[in-house]
């Protein structure tokens, strides 16, 4: 047997240890560094088969688990993993990677107050900085990878400061290449969110021109998850909605902020609930047209936008609103910082340019809830229509075409052009058809005590305004307007509303009247609702502080001859005019029996009483003689008096009467104590004669009428005069 060399048998053994090291290298490695892991990244770490093989240059690893720091949660894992490397380019002086598989990648990121799980693998910043400086050195490194391909990952990211977990599933990348002089790239990620939602990115990138190109399409993906960062925001209880979009973005790889962009956007079955769950607001879909936007330059063009089935519910509460309570951490803002903000997007805004093409709404509804008053107040507004034109930062003539129902009663309807340079420059044209105003009660409850019992208003609105001038000319028709029985509620204003209202029904029970309305925007305190509603209000509070104008056109009868009942001094029965004014008065309650006439009687008492004295003495005087007392009224019979020698002798009992008045003389004859008791007994006369003449003659029944006597002792010289002030209010 012939015996091998030295040599031969060195050669051989090394060529055997080689052979068994390389066949087991794959065990010897994994072993490694599955036992050695904690030592080399702190983590624990599980691989079930790695296999390299040395005719392809590749490495296959399949099972690998990477553990939590706490060794018991698993951080990263993958089904398989393969990796192709082309050793041959390395006599180029190029690092080739010809394939990378990664199938069934799972990742749990877990972020809390203090960061993320994996901070503890991440490279110091001495050590990264050590590494951007050898990395600046070598300029010329060069690289390639081929057919990079992900299948069937999931990435799992959950906040614990805000209890929120956000899975991406099914996720799907294809990258033909990454090279250090590729003229272009191109790249596919596509994964899901949530049940349904999926998300497609295909990616372009050419090295060239320095841009990239992405193509993004999202499709229903539920928004629910991102509620947790929204809550930042507002104070919600929950958040739906499904979200497409399908996006083209344009980019610079050296500009950030050199992006355009152009596409579509729509959000399905939106709602979102405050934190008593209780809806605010929600849309079937909403449409939005993304025609340019160009971040760089500040251009933004957006095409039509579209609501459809909109929903708002909004409530008035006596401290705030609903969406102030929703929005508090939105509106609760530092005031200086406010300021900077402000400041700094008036630099900004001043190269800004924006257009919306067409904003349309069909379908809306505002639910409206007023809780300030006794009771509450809940108003729907539907089928709310609107198509606005487009909008520009200097557009002159914006125009709005809108239609709405109310409350299942009535209907609105109009157009308007408005000016965005300028808030003073529009025009309106609105009608109101059918307004059903029982649905109002709570308001008037609320301020004068009564509830709407019936009624529908028609309101023709036309407003032209300038910056200088306001010109507002309103319509108002009210039909089979009522109240109701007085209520409990406190009266909170004294305005005589009803009164008004009720003064300018017409026989058909229809009020109607124009309110012209003027004014000038210039003025600091000018507010356009302000100025209409309190020029309706000084026109109902004129109407029922001087009623009669119009009462006096329900009988022909001029309007003085209603507002008080002249006497004469002395007198107590009532005269032909005093009664025709009477019989008006009461022909006027047959057509409007819900009004109250006050009769107040006024006079001077001490002229009344001069003239009950002197009349009761000329009286004494002609009896005395025997002789029939002349009919002399009050100044005729003042006058005789006075230039009556026989008369001042009858009265005159010794030398110093000689030197008194008649009235004086009078008053001696008389006493204080009668003179006081003719002069009660007259006033109660007159009092009793209206009274009577009312129910006995003319039928008028009792509560339609008062009949009283005013403070006499206390009355001003203005109202001095014998007479009945007459007054009307309503039952």
């Amino acid at each position: 047997m012939k015996r091998l060399s030295r040599k031969k048998i060195i050669l051989l053994s090394v060529l055997t240890v080689l052979t068994l090291l390389f066949f087991f290298l794959s065990t010897i490695v994994k072993n490694y560094l599955v036992n050695h892991s904690e030592e080399l990244i702190g983590r624990k770490l599980e691989i079930a088969e790695l296999h390299f093989n040395y005719a392809k240059v590749s490495v296959r690893v399949n099972g690998l688990r990477l553990y939590e720091s706490n060794d018991t949660d698993q951080f990263v894992s993958f089904n398989e993993l393969y990796v192709n490397v082309s050793p041959w380019k390395l006599i180029k002086g190029e690092y080739s990677v010809s394939q990378i598989y990664l199938d069934g990648l799972n990742v749990s990121v877990i972020q809390d107050s203090v960061g993320f799980n994996f901070d503890d693998l991440l490279v110091s910043e001495e050590e990264t900085s050590d590494s951007i400086q050898e990395n600046q050195e070598d300029k010329t490194t060069k690289f390639s990878i081929y057919d990079i391909e992900i299948k069937n990952g999931y990435i799992a990211y959950f906040d614990k400061q805000k209890d929120n977990l956000l899975d991406l599933k099914n996720i799907n990348l294809d990258l033909p290449l990454i090279a250090w002089d590729n003229q272009k790239s191109e790249m596919g990620v596509d994964f899901s969110i949530g049940g349904e939602g999926n998300v497609g990115i295909n990616a372009n990138v050419d090295h060239a021109k320095e841009r990239y190109m992405i193509d993004l399409k999202v499709a229903d993906i539920n928004i629910k998850p991102f509620m947790a960062y929204a809550k930042d925001y507002m104070k919600i209880s929950s958040m739906e909605g499904n979200m497409n979009t399908s996006l083209k973005i344009n980019g610079s790889m050296t500009d950030f902020m050199d992006v355009f962009i152009k596409g579509n956007t729509s959000l399905q079955n939106f709602s979102l609930n405050d934190l008593e769950g209780k809806r605010f607001l929600a849309a079937k879909s909403t449409s939005v047209n993304l025609d340019s936007l160009n971040i760089g330059t500040s251009h933004f063009e957006i095409g039509k936008i579209v609501m459809q089935d909109p929903e708002i519910y909004a409530t008035l509460f006596k401290e705030n609103t609903n969406f102030e309570r929703i929005f508090e951490p939105v509106m609760a803002v530092d005031t200086t910082e406010l300021s900077e903000v402000e400041q700094d997007s008036l630099i900004q805004d001043q190269a800004l340019f924006y257009a919306v093409d067409s904003i349309i709404v069909k379908g809306g509804l505002l639910q409206f809830s007023d809780k300030t008053l006794n009771r509450d107040f809940v108003y729907d507004i539907k089928d709310i229509a609107l198509n606005l034109g487009k909008i520009t930062e200097t557009a002159g003539n914006v125009p709005l075409n809108y239609s709405m129902n109310l409350n299942g009663g009535g209907s609105l309807t109009g157009n308007m052009n408005f000016n965005m340079q300028e808030v003073y420059d529009f025009n309106l044209r609105t009608k109101l058809t059918g307004l059903e105003l029982m649905s109002f009660s709570p308001y008037t409850e609320f301020y004068i005590a009564r509830p709407i019992t019936q009624g529908a208003l028609n309101y023709d609105c036309e407003i032209d305004m300038k910056p200088d001038h306001l010109n507002n000319q309103n319509n108002i028709k009210i039909s089979e307007f009522d109240f109701g029985k007085k209520t409990n509620d406190p009266n909170t204003i004294k305005a005589p509303v009803r009164l008004a209202l009720y003064l300018l029904k017409d026989q058909n029970d229809i009020i109607q009247f124009d309110l012209p309305v003027s004014g000038n925007p210039k003025e600091p305190d000018f507010k356009l609702g302000k100025i209409i509603w309190k020029t309706l209000m000084n026109f109902l509070v004129k109407t029922a502080a001087k009623p009669f104008g119009i009462l006096g056109n329900i009988t022909g009868t001029n309007p003085e001859n209603i507002e008080t009942i002249q006497l004469n001094y002395s007198s107590v029965s009532l005269g032909d005019k005093e009664k025709s004014t009477l019989r008006d008065i009461s022909e006027i309650l047959k057509k409007k029996n819900e009004l109250v006439f006050s009769f107040t009687q006024e006079t001077d008492i001490n002229q009344e009483k001069n003239y009950l004295i002197l009349d009761d003495c000329v009286n004494d005087y002609f009896k005395s003689k025997l002789e029939e007392v002349p009919n002399l009224k009050t100044k005729k019979l003042e006058s005789w008096a006075s230039q009556s020698p026989e008369f001042k002798n009858y009265l005159v009992k010794d030398s110093t009467g000689m030197s008194k008045s008649i009235i004086e003389l009078c008053l001696q004859k008389v006493g204080n104590v009668k003179a006081n008791q003719m002069l009660d007994s007259l006033i109660d006369t007159r009092n009793k004669e209206i009274k009577n003449y009312l129910l006995d003659s003319l039928q008028v029944p009792q509560d339609n009428f008062i009949v009283k006597t005013a403070d006499l002792r206390n009355l001003s010289d203005q109202q001095k005069k014998p007479k009945f002030r007459v007054e009307v209010s309503i039952k």
